[in-house]
C-alpha cells in the first residue's frame, strides 16, 4: 500500500485523470474559447500540474526520486520519438482514410499550434510534458502497482488509457492515438528501471519535433 488511505489513492487518480480538460474549462472562463496557443493558455494548461505535483511530492516522494538510465536507454528513448510520431500518424490516417477515403500525405498539427511559440512557450510546454510524465508514468504507476497490485502490464494499460484520456478535448482518435504512445512511454519508463527521465526525452522530443515539421510545412 502507498498511502495509508486507499480511497485517497483513489481520489488522487480520479483528481488526475483529466488535467487538460480542467485547464481548457479555466482558460475559458477566463479569457474565452483559446484561438491560438499563447504563453497564458500554456501556463494555465501547466498550472493543474505543478499545484498537483506540489501538493502529493509528500505523499509519493519515491516518484520525484528521479532514477537515472543507462546511455542505451537514453539512446532508445531519442529513437521513439518518431516512432511515437508514426504511431500518432497512422492513427490518425486511418481514421483519415475511413472517413475520406483517402490517406493524408503529410504530418499536420491543428491551427490552434501554428502560431509562432516564443522560448518561453517552449519552457511551458516542456513543463506540461514533465507533468504528464509525472502523473502518468509517475503517479499512476505507483498507485496502481503499490496501493491495488496491479500486474505491469495492466498497469501500463490503465495508465496509457488515463493519459489518451487527458487529451479528449481532442477528440476519440486522438484519444485512441495517445493511449497507444502512451502503451510506447510507459513500456520505456518500465523497462528503463522506472526513470522518468527517458519518457520525459522521449515526449519532449516527439513534441517539438511535430511542431517543427507542421510550423515548416505552413511555412
Amino acid at each position: 500500500m502507498i498511502s495509508p488511505i486507499p480511497y485517497l489513492d483513489c481520489v488522487i487518480l480520479a483528481a488526475a485523470v483529466y488535467p487538460s480538460g480542467f485547464s481548457y474549462s479555466l482558460f475559458r472562463s477566463w479569457k474565452g474559447t483559446p484561438h491560438e496557443v499563447s504563453s497564458a493558455f500554456l501556463f494555465v494548461l501547466a498550472l493543474p500540474f505543478v499545484c498537483v505535483i506540489v501538493a502529493l511530492a509528500a505523499v509519493y516522494p519515491q516518484v520525484f526520486t528521479f532514477r537515472g538510465a543507462s546511455v542505451p536507454m537514453f539512446a532508445v528513448a531519442v529513437l521513439l520519438a518518431p516512432a511515437a510520431l508514426l504511431i500518432e500518424y497512422c492513427v490518425h490516417a486511418i481514421e483519415s482514410y475511413r472517413l475520406t477515403g483517402r490517406f493524408p500525405r503529410a504530418i499536420a498539427v491543428q491551427r490552434f499550434w501554428l502560431s509562432g511559440l516564443s522560448p518561453t512557450d517552449y519552457l511551458l510546454l516542456m513543463l506540461v510534458v514533465i507533468g504528464e510524465e509525472i502523473f502518468y508514468r509517475g503517479f499512476w504507476f505507483a498507485i496502481l502497482q503499490g496501493s491495488f497490485s496491479f500486474p505491469s502490464w495492466l498497469a501500463v494499460g490503465v495508465s496509457s488509457l488515463a493519459y489518451g484520456v487527458n487529451h479528449l478535448a481532442f477528440g476519440r482518435t486522438t484519444v485512441i492515438s495517445k493511449t497507444a504512445v502512451g502503451i510506447l512511454f510507459s513500456s520505456l519508463y518500465l523497462f528503463g528501471g522506472k526513470s522518468l527521465w527517458l519518457p520525459i526525452v522521449s515526449h519532449g522530443l516527439q513534441n517539438v519535433t511535430l511542431l517543427m515539421l507542421a510550423k515548416e510545412r505552413h511555412a
